[in-house]
């Protein structure tokens, strides 16, 4: 029995920011019963996340360790340094999130990966557009995700 490929979803970030979009679809894997992993080659970004997940909305947090966490893989959420290219997704994260141009590796164990990419700023375009394509190419089926003027996200494709 082969196992299903992973599912990539472009979310074109144009009005909402990351530390908005962001939480709520982790909340939706957790949900899900899946573990999730945030990816980034900043590490100034993924402090600010560590910061955010924990207060990002009253009475809520989101479980998770920052990166270097010596036993990160027994948190819900774990986030991680990621050079631009270079990636490989713990095994037992069935959700990965990647941001600044971060790129997948593994993709075993993954049933989804969301990228999530600046509108406003043109090098997270390109870099996008350069990971559709390579999905693509490798027999994957990207799905675009743009925001609406009300707010709510819409699949286009």
């Amino acid at each position: 029995m082969t196992e299903a490929a992973a599912e990539i979803w472009f979310y074109h970030l144009e009005s909402a920011s990351v530390e908005e979009t962001l939480p709520p679809l982790i909340e939706k894997c957790l949900e899900r019963g899946w573990r999730a992993q945030v990816l980034s080659p900043s590490s100034e970004r993924l402090q600010a996340l560590d910061s955010h997940l924990w207060t990002w909305k009253p009475n809520s947090w989101l479980p998770h360790q920052p990166p270097g966490t010596e036993d990160s893989h027994l948190s819900p959420i774990e986030l991680g340094v990621s050079p631009v290219g270079q990636s490989e997704p713990s095994a037992t994260a069935e959700a990965v999130f990647l941001l600044d141009g971060a790129s997948w590796g593994s993709l075993s164990g993954v049933v989804r990966i969301f990228v999530l990419f600046d509108g406003r700023d043109a090098d997270n375009v390109s870099h996008a557009r350069q990971q559709w394509r390579v999905a693509k190419e490798a027999g994957l089926l990207p799905t675009y995700w743009r925001q609406g003027e009300d707010g709510r996200w819409a699949k286009n494709g």
